[in-house]
Formats: C-alpha cells, structure tokens, sequence
C-alpha cells in the first residue's frame, strides 16, 4: 500500500469516527421583530420542541407590496459574557443571490434552510413567506466551529431600508 493511499484511509477513517460522535446542533430561541407593519407583517416566529434533540423553527410572514429591492446583513454572534461579535458578518443583495450564488457563508446558511422554504424565487417578493419545519442538522454544516451558544442576527432590508429582524439562537455542542 503506497503512502498516499494509507493517509487517505487514515483519512477516512477519521471522518467515519468523527460523524458518528455525538453532536448537539439544536435552535434555543427565535425573536423577530418588524420595523415597518405597512410593508411586512410577522403571523409567526416560533421554536417549537419535536422530541428532546430536535426542534423546529416556523416563520410566517407577509410582504403586502412588491419588494424588488432585497438585502441582508447578516452576522454571527458567539455567547461569551453575553453575546459578542464572531467571525462572519455579511452583507448580500437577495435578489442577486437568488439568481447566482456568490457569498459563501450565505451559501451555507441558505443550503441549511431551502427545504423548508418558498424563499426560493427569484424578486420581486409579495405575500406570504414561509419556513416551516425547519431543523438544524450537523451533516449539512460543512465548517468546524467550537461548541457554543450562537446568534445568526438577519436584518431584512427593503428599498435600502430596515424592514425586520430575525435573531435565531442556537447551540452547537460536540462530544470529542
């Protein structure tokens, strides 16, 4: 056995031990809040518990005028003596995202979420959003982070201006 064949075993079987640790990739809370009620109303913004290691998260929200002018700032939040600014902090045109992918992180958030989504077309956007059902699993994360409490905070902006926030909560703990 040639030594490139012996490290890509080593490899693998690293990773096949790895996958089978335990894992807990789970929402804890879920705030939304709508700046403007005249063009986007929140119905829904819920955690809601399956069993013990699972829960879901439901959104339920109403453009009432065509957007065609979508962007998302997005950053992450890593819990430290309160929460405190960590590693990504982005922002991306959703309209342009939709049609062409360009943002990596953002392309990883999106890949965790478009299942259970309608947010899948490209703009304008009018009328009902939806997320429904919508559980983290830790295969789908393609990047290593250290166990934590986390924020995903996503302010939604219409026409250059704030319409709402959605701050997700999570914990990612990993048994090694």
């Amino acid at each position: 056995m040639s030594d490139c064949q012996s490290i890509y075993l080593c490899f693998r079987m690293f990773t096949k031990i790895s996958e089978t640790q335990a894992v807990v990739f789970k929402f804890s809370n879920a705030v939304c809040e709508t700046y403007n009620e005249s063009w986007f109303l929140i119905h829904k913004c819920r955690i809601r518990a399956v069993n013990r290691n699972i829960n879901t998260f439901n959104f339920n929200g109403t453009v009432l005028h065509p957007a065609y002018d979508i962007s998302i700032n997005g950053q992450v939040f890593k819990k430290a003596n309160g929460y405190k600014p960590w590693l990504f902090k982005a922002s991306i045109d959703g309209c342009q995202f939709i049609k062409r992918a360009y943002n990596p992180v953002a392309i990883l958030v999106f890949n965790i979420f478009k299942e259970f989504t309608n947010f899948n077309h490209s703009c304008p956007y009018n009328g009902t959003q939806l997320v429904k059902g919508f559980y983290l699993r830790p295969e789908l994360l393609k990047l290593p982070i250290p166990s934590g409490d986390y924020l995903l905070s996503l302010t939604w902006l219409f026409d250059k201006r704030p319409q709402f926030v959605t701050n997700i909560y999570f914990v990612f703990e990993e048994d090694l």
